[in-house]
Order: structure tokens, then C-alpha cells, then sequence
């Protein structure tokens, strides 16, 4: 998707360029606009889930300590192709894979002596990003993606 926004054959709309069906990636496989679609929207539900988590924590999307990519996603995905598809902001030495992160919360949680799960559970926050005033509009303009510098 990253190269297909920097060669101008997908426009930052998210439309595939010149009407095409599809973009042949090779032999018989190719990107269509309904997989463009499905990105678009995966995409803008995550960048606008971190935009908003950053307002409530009060920090900038753009300046994070850290953010971490989890799962399988965040193991094969490339850093500066999800950047340059506007799923996040932040620099890139600040963005690493953070591997199976349910399974180590569950080993830390069950194996850590010292962790108060009840302390734990009443810090724990669910947040649903669907209710959070301005989630619609922000997720219609996070669909999008940034057009070249």
C-alpha cells in the first residue's frame, strides 16, 4: 500500500489511480479496491484509537515514550510503511514490535508473586473508542492517507 501511495498508482482518497481494477503485485496476485477498503478501514480505527488515548492521557500522538506494534502484526509489518500510510506519527525510534504481548501479560499476571492483580484491575481503564466524542469524524479523516511531502 506504502509503495502504491508513493508511485501514485493508489491516491491518497484510497482510490486505486487512472480507475484501475487492480494493481498486479505478480503472477495473478494483485491489490484490489476492496483491499485498499479494508486497510483504509483497519487503518483508521487503530490511528484513531491512538489519537484519541494520547488526548486522554494528555500527550501528543506525534511524541509518544514509546509504542509498541503487537502480534504477528507487529512483527511483520514494516515500520516505515505503516508510518507512510498514516497509522501513526511518531518517529520511527520510538515504534518497536513488542511480539505476543497477551501472552506475556498472561505469564506476568499468573507467575509475578509480587503483582497485586486486584491493585492491577482497578487501574486497568476500558475505553470505548466508538462512544469518545469526535470518534466518527476523526475516524472519517484517519481513513485517509497523507499525501507525499
Amino acid at each position: 500500500m506504502a509503495r502504491g501511495l508513493e508511485t501514485g498508482r493508489i491516491e491518497p482518497s484510497g482510490r486505486l489511480a487512472g480507475g484501475a481494477a487492480g494493481l498486479e503485485l505478480r503472477d495473478g496476485l494483485a491489490l484490489t479496491q476492496r483491499d485498499v477498503r479494508e486497510l483504509q478501514l483497519a487503518k483508521g480505527a487503530l490511528a484513531t484509537g491512538l489519537r484519541l488515548l494520547a488526548a486522554r492521557a494528555g500527550t501528543q500522538p506525534t511524541h509518544p515514550a514509546r509504542l509498541s506494534l503487537a502480534g504477528a502484526f507487529g512483527n511483520y509489518v514494516s515500520r516505515e510503511s505503516a508510518r507512510r500510510i498514516g497509522l501513526f506519527d511518531a518517529p520511527l525510534d520510538r515504534v518497536a514490535s513488542a511480539g505476543n504481548a497477551a501472552l506475556l501479560g498472561a505469564k506476568l499476571a499468573l507467575f509475578d508473586d509480587d503483582l497485586d492483580q486486584r491493585a492491577l484491575r482497578r487501574r486497568i481503564v476500558h475505553v470505548p473508542l466508538a462512544a469518545e466524542p469526535g470518534f466518527g469524524d476523526a475516524f472519517a479523516e484517519a481513513m485517509g492517507f497523507p499525501p507525499l511531502p
